[in-house]
């Protein structure tokens, strides 16, 4: 048995807990689940996009059209 510390090569090194770093961390799980967050960010712009042209657009659309006589 050696009396050196063992080294850890089969777990990550530890990581420092400042502002940095948790940035990094965060950057790299990040851009570690990039394909997933896209297809969520589709998902969430086509609900949003329907919501507001069921709720605001349309509306406002047949309000015009009224105040015009054409609908």
């Amino acid at each position: 048995m050696s009396t050196e510390p063992q080294s850890e090569t089969h777990s990550e090194p530890q990581s420092a807990t400042g502002p940095i770093a948790r940035l990094r961390s965060g950057i790299r799980w990040l851009n570690a689940n990039k394909k997933r967050f896209f297809w969520w960010w589709v998902g969430y712009q086509a609900v949003k996009g329907m919501l507001t042209l069921s709720l605001i657009w349309i509306p406002l659309l047949l309000i015009w059209l009224r105040s015009r006589g054409a609908a």
